[in-house]
């Protein structure tokens, strides 16, 4: 009755049922009969099958059947009920139905069908035989429920304690795991001020270490990102404005081989996020549309505006209806099999070979996505290739002018920093950088401690803490109690964690995240110290 139909029928009889019917049987076309007129009447989509003609042909159904799945009734009686199947139909449910009706039991199933304008819905579907006083088989009755959005729900939820398992994962691990990388990458940056530059094999060796360590960092990074347990730090920005600040970077991401094209609305709308996380996923997408066509081809980068679910008949539907700013990435490449479309959002899914790849980029940028309010898509297109889309919401406001950058410094005055670091080697490291770069430090390991010796000695112009710390203080609060005792004193506040609470309190200082690098951490302390009014 349609192009999704299949061999395999979901009320066909295995075996060959007895011919005979008996004499009491109530005729099919008998509307006074109170079975049929209970069918009929009833507000549950319902068929009756009768087993004693070839294939099982549905012999009734009532209205509601036939509202659910868009077919008129002179379209479903005399065919069996396979027309409802489709490519996704799970087939080992159909064997279920398939075992039931031979063996004449009840059965009852949750499938995949498929109305007649080939959208599909999840049928909740009922079969039981009708049998007679003598307890001959006369039918099978089938009753059916759309239950689309339930198991709709039942995902949502099923995602969301997939990523709270992961959060916890991961946010368990990245403290000690970043706290580790931390020293490794510290000692990297003082031995390579060390080493002699003629020296080849001794900073080939150093630059090993810190390649390794960096990719580390970066696993725990994205880990952070799917499970939407990293720090975004989200300002008002235009899209249009990111990519083409950004442009040598996506060119040079897409590669030699490849030309990228730009489509971009010249009205579109602001969004709030965090343009370095934005980026990355732009990246990590542009990345991947660069291997599925080998290299070459055509990468096509779009912005537009869209308002859901009005303006796209295929919005997704896990986004709330609004207006949304769309950026979309396609490639010319061979597309995705269905199998890979359902997982390539999953972590350490990929495709690539042993060693290319993580199977955490694409898992990143989802996490990010669902994280800034919005959502990634994939599918394929008409014409082959894929397609992503990012959908980010809409942001009301004006975007700010960029701040003019200040002149970078090699190193730091006489300024004397207050570091607190329950780690000791993190906190030995971090002495050592700091006594590079020409700063006086005092290193404390809890924040009781480091009022104590605030109170004792008032002269320090920043305190650099640690944010998770035992001894009920942690960084953010010793930094509320040192601004509102020493008013004088800059905040910088640093953690290798994650965790929704602590970030929301330190939105209020500076944060630099570990592991970071000897040049990044004397950056963002002038950056803190060298601000007007920082130490007033």
């Amino acid at each position: 009755m349609n192009d999704h139909t299949t061999p395999t029928a979901e009320f066909e009889a295995g075996t060959v049922l007895p011919s005979r019917i008996s004499d009491d049987r109530p005729p099919h076309d008998a509307p006074s009969d109170i079975f049929f007129a209970a069918v009929k009447t009833t507000r549950m989509p319902m068929v009756v099958t009768d087993p004693h003609q070839p294939d099982n042909p549905i012999i009734f159904c009532n209205d509601a059947f036939s509202f659910m799945t868009g077919y008129a009734e002179h379209e479903i009686v005399g065919s069996n009920c396979r027309f409802l199947q489709g490519p996704e139909t799970d087939r080992e449910m159909i064997a279920q139905v398939r075992a039931a009706i031979e063996k004449r039991e009840e059965v009852a199933v949750e499938v995949l069908n498929y109305r007649k304008n080939g959208s599909t819905f999840w049928n909740a579907l009922f079969v039981s035989p009708v049998l007679d006083q003598a307890g001959n088989l006369l039918y099978f009755f089938g009753s059916q429920l759309d239950i689309s959005r339930r198991r709709e729900a039942e995902e949502a939820l099923h995602e969301a304690q997939k990523m709270e398992a992961v959060g916890k994962l991961t946010g368990g691990i990245a403290h000690d795991f970043n706290n580790l990388l931390q020293v490794i990458l510290g000692y990297v940056d003082i031995l390579e001020a060390r080493v002699a530059p003629d020296d080849r094999s001794a900073r080939r060796a150093v630059e090993a270490i810190a390649t390794s360590a960096n990719r580390g960092a970066m696993l725990t990074q994205q880990l952070l990102a799917f499970a939407r347990k990293q720090e975004l730090r989200d300002r008002l920005l235009n899209f249009n404005s990111l990519i083409g600040d950004f442009r040598p970077i996506i060119d040079r991401t897409a590669g030699e081989g490849a030309t990228v094209r730009r489509q971009l609305d010249d009205n579109l709308w602001n969004c709030r996020i965090d343009p370095v996380q934005a980026e990355m996923a732009l990246l990590n997408i542009i990345g991947n549309a660069r291997d599925a066509a080998g290299g070459t081809g055509t990468i096509t980068l779009t912005t537009r505006n869209a308002v859901l679910p009005g303006d796209e008949a295929d919005a997704p539907p896990r986004l709330d209806a609004g207006e949304y700013v769309v950026v979309t990435v396609t490639d010319d490449g061979p597309g995705m099999e269905a199998a890979v479309l359902d997982k390539v959002f999953d972590p350490f899914f990929t495709t690539k070979e042993m060693g290319k790849g993580t199977g955490l980029g694409l898992a990143m940028v989802y996490g990010f996505m669902r994280q800034s309010g919005g959502l990634a898509t994939a599918r394929n297109g008409e014409d082959g290739g894929a397609i992503f889309s990012l959908y980010f919401p809409r942001a009301s406001g004006s975007v700010a002018s960029r701040p003019t950058a200040s002149p970078a410094r090699d190193a730091g005055g006489r300024e004397r920093v207050l570091m607190v670091e329950d780690q000791p080697e993190v906190g030995e490291l971090g002495r050592e950088m700091l006594r590079d770069l020409g700063y006086d430090v005092t290193l404390c390991s809890s924040g009781r401690a480091a009022l104590d010796v605030m109170q004792a000695d008032r002269d320090y112009q920043l305190l650099f803490t640690d944010i998770l710390m035992p001894g009920g203080m942690n960084g953010v609060a010793l930094a509320n109690a040192i601004k509102r005792d020493y008013p004088h004193t800059a905040v910088l506040l640093t953690t290798g964690f994650a965790d929704e609470a602590i970030d929301e309190g330190a939105r209020s200082y500076e944060l630099i995240r570990k592991p970071y690098r000897r040049a990044e951490l004397n950056e963002r302390i002038r950056q803190v110290l060298d601000r007007p009014g920082a130490r007033t």
